[in-house]
C-alpha cells in the first residue's frame, strides 16, 4: 500500500468552542498537509500505511493504532497546548505543526523498524517544506491547454500557503506574452481545487473550466 497522506487533528468531544479552534488550526494545518505530501516520493511504502492520523491532545492507552483496511492508521501524542501554540508567531506555528509530522512519523518508522530508504523520504520532505518557507507554487495541467491552433495557452497556476490554496489563470501568446490574467479561486481546500478544476478546454475564443460533474466553473473570454 502506498503512503499518500498524513493529517493533524484537533481530537476531542464536539463542541463549539473545538469548531473554533478547528477552523483556526486548519489555517495551518491544511496547507502543512498538502505541502508535505506533495514533497513525498510517489510510491512510498511506509509499512503498509496509506494516511496517517494524528491526534492531538491527551489520551489514554497506546499512541499508535494500526491502521485498518483502508490502510488508515493512528498516533496519538500529547504535547500539544492550544493556548500555548496560539501565542507563537505565525511562523512558529508552521515550524512547530511539522514537527508533529515528522517526529510522528519517524517514531513510527522507528517502532516498526521501517527502511533507511522511508526514513530519509521523510526527512527530505519535512526538509523540502521548510525550505520553501512553507509555500508551493506548480501548474494544475487539468485546466492548461493551448487552443487549436496554438495562438493561445491557458495556464492555471496554484499557490499553496497558510489560509488555503490561490488558482491563478493566466492566458498567454505563442511568444509567451500575457493576454489576460485573472484569479479563478481564492483560498480553498484541496479537495475544493481539485472538484471545481476538473477539465478545461477552448470553446472559441473562451477557455472553459469544468468542475467534476460537469457544470461550467468558469468561461472566459481571452478575445480581447
Amino acid at each position: 500500500m502506498i503512503f499518500r497522506d498524513v493529517q493533524l487533528l484537533n481530537y476531542g468531544k464536539h463542541s463549539d468552542e473545538r469548531l473554533e479552534q478547528n477552523r483556526y488550526l486548519m489555517f495551518y494545518w491544511e496547507n502543512l498537509r498538502d505541502i508535505f505530501c506533495i514533497n513525498l516520493p510517489n510510491k512510498l511504502d511506509l509499512i503498509g500505511i496509506s494516511k496517517l492520523n494524528i491526534q492531538l491532545r491527551n489520551f489514554d492507552g497506546n499512541e499508535y493504532q494500526s491502521p485498518s483496511l483502508d490502510g488508515i492508521a493512528t498516533f496519538r501524542r500529547n504535547d500539544f497546548d492550544f493556548d500555548e501554540f496560539c501565542e507563537l508567531p505565525d511562523h512558529e506555528k508552521s515550524v512547530k505543526s511539522l514537527y508533529y509530522i515528522e517526529d510522528s512519523l519517524l517514531t513510527v518508522c522507528k517502532k516498526f523498524k521501517a527502511p533507511e530508504e522511508t526514513i530519509s523520504a521523510i526527512r527530505s520532505a519535512a526538509e523540502a517544506v521548510i525550505s520553501s518557507n512553507f509555500e508551493h507554487y506548480r501548474i494544475h495541467k487539468k485546466t492548461t491547454k493551448w487552443n487549436k491552433n496554438r495562438s493561445l495557452r491557458a495556464v492555471t497556476h496554484l499557490h499553496h500557503k497558510n489560509g488555503g490554496i490561490d488558482a491563478n489563470l493566466v492566458v498567454t501568446d505563442k511568444l509567451g506574452n500575457i493576454k489576460l490574467k485573472t484569479k479563478i479561486l481564492n483560498n480553498q481546500r484541496w479537495e475544493v481545487v481539485w472538484s471545481d478544476l476538473w477539465k478545461g478546454y477552448w470553446k472559441d475564443s473562451s477557455f472553459v473550466i469544468e468542475d467534476r460533474v460537469g457544470k461550467t466553473f468558469s468561461s472566459i473570454d481571452a478575445s480581447a
